[in-house]
């Protein structure tokens, strides 16, 4: 029965969010982090990544998932691993990779916890990543949970 209705949401999502895309709003701190991660790109001799509306979209599914379940997780529950939802949703990818975060209330300190990581860091500077997405969501006690998707077409 989950399994159906993944599938069925998986569907729904696939057949009507794409008509929605006028809807799509991409600012506040998601915009400020992938800002941050640029000046920290640039730092270090990496050209800068491109916000992908799609790729954002994707990840800021992933945090919604991780909030209603309370997890810190890559692999999604409904959608596998970061691959395999850029593939479910038609994104064209060569390469992907993912960077996840929960409780930093502030796009510094996420960038912060993601430099002091060094496979966070290294996934950050890799300048084979041309694109990228971050998604917010936030639950009702207030923890931030955080999901940068980073891509090769």
């Amino acid at each position: 029965m989950k399994k159906m209705l993944a599938c069925m949401l998986s569907i729904f999502i696939m057949l009507f969010l794409p008509c929605m895309v006028s809807a799509y709003s991409y600012q506040g701190p998601e915009t400020e982090l992938v800002a941050l991660i640029n000046t920290e790109r640039a730092k270090n001799g990496a050209p800068a990544l491109v916000v992908n509306w799609e790729v954002a979209r994707l990840a800021r599914y992933k945090s919604e998932e991780m909030k209603r379940h309370g997890m810190l997780s890559h692999e999604s529950l409904v959608y596998g691993s970061p691959a395999q939802q850029l593939t479910r949703f038609m994104v064209p990818h060569s390469m992907v990779g993912s960077n996840i975060a929960m409780g930093h209330e502030t796009s510094q300190q996420v960038l912060e916890a993601w430099i002091s990581s060094h496979d966070h860091h290294t996934n950050l500077l890799n300048a084979k990543y041309t694109s990228a997405g971050v998604g917010l969501s936030i639950d009702d006690d207030g923890i931030y949970y955080w999901t940068l998707l980073l891509v090769n077409e």
